[in-house]
């Protein structure tokens, strides 16, 4: 599954004209170059969470991924893990980079250093370690919009605190008193007008995913469009 994955996210970033050692955030393989609909038509999942485990799987193998970030690697084996994995984790890391290896790693016995085993078969620029590694030149028009970013994806965070929508001009306004903490990571939030984002992870209280097929979905909806999967409200 994990090369099955890795085959198709290189040829991803060649259809995006993008470098195959370019450092890619979180949300952008999740959202942009390896989303559920996608990998489904391409790969045969049966079901989203048969494409949960496949896309957490492939952050955490070290012989097709450089994930620099510690924190990551031990947060998606700890989902693995679960009962039930899924993808709400990669909120929280939402802007973390990770770069796909030019090729393949070879396996290391035990003990050894995958790092020392990937220098004899990969070269390219270093991965930024910090989550503001990009420069302006950087940014990609359309991918840096902050509705890339995954949100919660469990089903009871879907409508949580819903209120009518207003008109697609409009940014409707949270409640402070009844949206006084955020639906994705719980913290609270800031008392503050017009407040449409978590300060904290970057959660649009807005605007969510369909945990079935990952289309966006907005507050107030009781059903997906793009798939009609009821929506808990």
């Amino acid at each position: 599954m994990n090369e099955n994955m890795r085959e198709l996210l290189t040829h991803r970033l060649a259809e995006e004209g993008m470098a195959a050692e370019i450092p890619i955030s979180v949300a952008e393989l999740h959202r942009r170059l390896l989303p559920y609909p996608l990998c489904r038509d391409r790969l045969g999942f049966a079901s989203k969470s048969e494409y949960d485990i496949g896309l957490l799987k492939l952050l955490v193998d070290e012989r097709s991924l450089h994930v620099p970030e510690v924190a990551l690697i031990e947060a998606t084996r700890k989902e693995l893990a679960s009962p039930e994995p899924g993808l709400a984790l990669l909120q929280r890391f939402a802007a973390s980079e990770v770069r796909l290896r030019s090729s393949p790693v070879p396996e290391v016995p035990d003990g050894g250093d995958p790092e020392t085993a990937e220098s004899e078969t990969e070269t390219g620029p270093p991965i930024a370690d910090l989550e503001t590694g990009r420069s302006r030149g950087d940014h990609l028009p359309g991918l840096d919009d902050p509705l890339l970013v995954p949100q919660d994806e469990s089903a009871d965070a879907l409508g949580r605190n819903a209120a009518p929508s207003g008109t697609a001009d409009e940014v409707p306004e949270v409640d402070s008193e009844s949206s006084s903490s955020c639906r994705s990571c719980h913290a609270a939030l800031p008392e503050r007008s017009g407040l449409r984002y978590c300060p904290h992870c970057g959660a649009d209280q807005q605007r969510w995913p369909c945990p079935s097929c990952g289309e966006e979905v907005e507050q107030g909806w009781s059903y997906c469009a793009l798939c009609g999967k009821m929506l808990a409200t």
